[in-house]
C-alpha cells in the first residue's frame, strides 16, 4: 500500500471517529475539541488533494476561528463542566433513521453519477 493510501485512511478513519465523538460527547468543551480534530483532518485530505488555498482556508477560518469563538462562548455562558442530558430512546432511534436515509441518498447519488476522466 502506498503512502498516500495510508495517509487518506487515517485521515478518513481520524474524521469518522473524532465526528461521531464530537456529536455523542455531553461534555461541550470535548465536543469542541474533537470538532477542532475533524476540521484539521479535513484539511489534511485537502492538502492531499493539492487544493492548498482550500486547506488553508479550511485551517485558518474554520479551525482557527469557529473553533475559538466556540469555546469562548462556551467558557463565557456556561460551566466548563455541565454535562448535557442524556438523549432518550425516541431521539435515538429517528436520529439513526435520519443518517441512514441520508447515506443512503449520498450513496445512491455517487453511484449513479457517469464519472468520466478530464485532461487538463
Amino acid at each position: 500500500m502506498a503512502a498516500n493510501q495510508i495517509m487518506f485512511i487515517l485521515f478518513s478513519v481520524m474524521i469518522i471517529v473524532f465526528s461521531i465523538l464530537t456529536v455523542t460527547s455531553r461534555k461541550i468543551l470535548r465536543a469542541a475539541v474533537y470538532l477542532l480534530f475533524v476540521l484539521v483532518s479535513t484539511s489534511g485530505l485537502y492538502f492531499m488533494l493539492n487544493y492548498q488555498f482550500l486547506a488553508a482556508v479550511q485551517l485558518t477560518l474554520y479551525a482557527g476561528g469557529i473553533v475559538v469563538l466556540i469555546i469562548f462562548s462556551i467558557l463565557l455562558t456556561s460551566h466548563i463542566s455541565q454535562k448535557f442530558e442524556p438523549v432518550g430512546w425516541k431521539k435515538s432511534l429517528f436520529s439513526a433513521l435520519a443518517a441512514i436515509a441520508g447515506a443512503i441518498v449520498t450513496i445512491v447519488t455517487i453511484l449513479n453519477f457517469k464519472l468520466s476522466p478530464s485532461l487538463f
